[in-house]
């Protein structure tokens, strides 16, 4: 018979049955790694270091990298020997992309270094499918929900208590983010983006938190999301939300309706890029717009012309030294300043070029979409929160670069909507299944017939 201890781990888990105890361990262990795993994310090891504007060449955090794999050991080991179905927790499509990653390295400007990157984002990637293969939707939700507040109260107190948490002069100049707030992240723009994140994630499918609490914390991360500055988040903040109120009445039984309306507003759209297309090629080609990102991204347009097929290799574009392919290209303040190329699609380009940009483009965006919308086992609720993420975090890598980027704070907010969209989506057939049902049974009434 049941524990009520077992029962409970069982709702917790999202599962419907209770759990043994192999599983209460591995849910145990889970609790405890991923919230160490959301505070190596959010905060990291170093997180009153200022990094705005400043380079550094190639070598990325050591002690992080160790933690990662510290967690991935305890993760995989922690519960005894790991099953076959708990190794291979990551579905196929970003499978193939990892692996077509890896393959990149052999030909990788700067092999080494692309071999240590992509190896950081496949495991930051296994280790969000697992967490949430071994939490369920629900607690893993309500743990990140449980960081976003205390990343936010932690970022108040370091703006009012502490000289860190507002960006200051860089190398003796003032620069566009003096005076921004930052709090106890590195970067105002990872703070804007984290405080987006905090404002879905309490905005949709919040049932565990009253409506003015709720409420409190939206407003706080709204105010911080302004003293931030960070107009990419904020910008894209604005259509996420309105996705999420739109998607809400949606069925996945209404597919076919869908079909049609992302059909036409796929038309408006392309009609609307044609007819304001030399104003927008003028727009982009100008050095200053967008915060200086006119002047980075026809480079790597040049560049991805020149190399189409297999780009510079996983992670060997940015922050590889004088060895980089930047340096080719301009030897002003783009080489010696940008981190990345301001646009998450654009450095994929580059780096695994256009086969590895489609693979990454389905199994990040089209084909997590399609299970999201085509699924009848995930809640209209749940949809609209994981569409949300997922469009602030593709809208975000329009002027921002998170992309397989390890354990980027927006990459991870990503992979964690696509792991849950994989885990409920599961749960059934999809919305075709219905379809199988009605086929089968007028086979079976069919033979009965006979």
């Amino acid at each position: 018979m049941a524990t009520a201890i077992d029962q409970a781990h069982g709702r917790l888990s999202g599962g419907a049955r209770p759990m043994g105890l192999r599983a209460r361990r591995r849910y145990v262990v889970a609790n405890f790694t991923f919230a160490f795993f959301l505070w190596l994310v959010l905060i990291g090891t170093a997180p009153l270091q200022e990094w705005a504007f400043q380079v550094p060449v190639g070598q990325g955090d050591a002690i992080n990298q160790v933690l990662y794999v510290g967690i991935l050991l305890v993760l995989m080991f922690g519960a005894g020997m790991p099953s076959r179905r708990e190794l291979l927790c990551v579905p196929t499509a970003l499978v193939v992309l990892l692996g077509f990653c890896f393959l990149s390295v052999s030909w990788a400007v700067a092999p080494l270094i692309s071999l240590r990157r992509v190896t950081q984002a496949a495991i930051v990637i296994w280790l969000i499918f697992r967490h949430v293969d071994d939490l369920g939707s629900a607690r893993a939700l309500r743990l990140v929900r449980y960081a976003m507040i205390a990343l936010l109260v932690i970022n108040y107190l370091v703006v009012f208590f502490t000289p860190f948490g507002v960006h200051g002069e860089v190398f003796g100049e003032e620069s566009s983010v003096v005076g921004d707030w930052r709090g106890i992240i590195p970067h105002k723009n990872i703070a804007g983006a984290a405080c987006g994140l905090t404002i879905l994630l309490f905005l949709f499918d919040n049932r565990q938190f009253s409506k003015i609490t709720s409420a409190l914390v939206i407003l706080a991360a709204a105010i911080f999301l302004y003293f931030s500055n960070s107009r990419t988040s904020e910008v894209v903040l604005i259509p996420a939300i309105l996705l999420g109120f739109a998607i809400r009445p949606y069925d996945a039984s209404h597919r076919t309706a869908l079909g049609v309306f992302l059909l036409i507003v796929a038309g408006i759209a392309l009609q609307l890029l044609s007819a304001n297309s030399v104003a927008l090629a003028e727009f982009l080609n100008d050095p200053g717009s967008l915060t200086g990102r006119g002047a980075i991204w026809p480079l790597l347009i040049e560049y991805a012309s020149d190399h189409p097929w297999t780009g510079a290799g996983f992670g060997s574009f940015w922050l590889i030294g004088d060895a980089s392919p930047i340096w080719t290209l301009t030897t002003g303040w783009v080489a010696i300043y940008a981190p990345h190329g301001h646009n998450g699609f654009l450095d994929l380009l580059v780096t695994i070029g256009v086969p590895g940009l489609i693979l990454a483009v389905i199994a990040l965006a089209i084909w997590p979409l399609l299970r999201l919308l085509l699924s009848v086992t995930i809640g209209k609720a749940r949809r609209s929160l994981l569409l949300t993420l997922i469009a602030f975090c593709l809208g975000h890598n329009l002027t921002e670069s998170s992309l397989l980027s390890g354990a980027a704070v927006v990459e991870v907010f990503l992979i964690l909507a696509i792991a849950i969209i994989y885990r409920e989506s599961n749960s059934s057939a999809g919305a075709h299944h219905r379809l199988r049902t009605r086929m089968a049974r007028m086979v079976n009434r069919r033979a009965a017939n006979r």
